[in-house]
């Protein structure tokens, strides 16, 4: 298989999803901040476009925008399986006729409850992701989930997740975040970190729910590779039933050693939400 791996910014990194899609086979890079001018499809056998600081809908300060969305199309019209995180999300909502704009409640540098729906249960993806999950969320944009896709997740700020055709997701929440990542955007933006709660306070976030984070999008990013390997032939369609189950996500964080707030917030948040 053959990923092509869309990175917007020299610190927009693929971080904890990285390892399961170079474990499938060979990763192609387009660095957008360095080449505007897209890449071909041909030989490509999944999408994965990350996060970024621009907005989706600067077509005219960003030159690689425009390129990007043509390539989404042609992805989404040729049945490669897309995943898009954040920015990746919102261009392929954009990409498959969704809408994009600001919100009127921006998440910004703070782990939060991402509200995953019913209908993520049996997600090929998002089936295997802890309930309640605390994704990583900094941004000001959102998405409307395309006309035909199935919304997966939503919270107070915005839709959170969705599902195009069976082989596209769009994720707002930073699902492929480290811990030190998140301390060199932090380091990068020390003002915006005070505004929205301070230093100590980001810390903590990270040491309470990293762990959680980066297990999910390890576990997110093989059921990823498996969708795509299924598509393109190389596997028989029949091992898409395994990545259905969904395993009890409070006793793998205890298991894992997550602290006893996180676990009671999980229960407390299940129960609210009858999973």
């Amino acid at each position: 298989m053959r990923t092509l791996l869309i990175q917007h910014d020299h610190d927009g990194y693929p971080g904890a999803l990285l390892a399961p899609i170079e474990a499938a086979g060979e990763v192609v890079r387009w660095e957008t901040y360095t080449q505007p001018e897209r890449p071909s499809l041909d030989s490509i056998t999944a999408v994965v476009s990350l996060g970024g600081t621009a907005h989706p809908d600067q077509d005219d300060a960003q030159p690689w925008l425009a390129a990007e969305l043509d390539l989404l199309e042609e992805a989404l019209d040729t049945g490669v399986p897309i995943l898009g995180v954040c920015l990746g999300g919102q261009l392929l909502a954009r990409a498959a006729g969704g809408a994009i704009g600001k919100v009127e409640q921006p998440e910004v540098a703070r782990f939060a409850d991402v509200g995953l729906l019913r209908e993520a249960d049996d997600d090929l993806l998002l089936a295997g992701m802890p309930r309640p999950f605390f994704g990583f969320e900094w941004h000001w944009y959102g998405f409307q989930a395309p006309p035909g896709a199935t919304l997966l997740a939503r919270n107070e700020s915005t839709q959170q997740a969705f599902r195009f055709q069976n082989r596209a997701w769009g994720l707002q929440f930073h699902i492929e975040v480290t811990a030190e990542t998140l301390a060199e955007w932090a380091d990068a933006a020390p003002d915006t970190i005070e505004e929205f709660g301070g230093r100590g306070r980001f810390d903590k976030a990270i040491e309470t729910f990293i762990g959680q984070s980066t297990a999910a999008a390890q576990e997110l990013a093989e059921r990823f590779m498996v969708v795509a390997a299924v598509t393109c032939g190389e596997v028989p369609a029949d091992v898409l039933a395994t990545l259905e189950v969904r395993p009890d996500a409070i006793a793998e964080a205890a298991a894992a050693g997550a602290p006893p707030e996180v676990l009671a917030a999980m229960a407390r948040l299940r129960a609210e939400q009858g999973n």
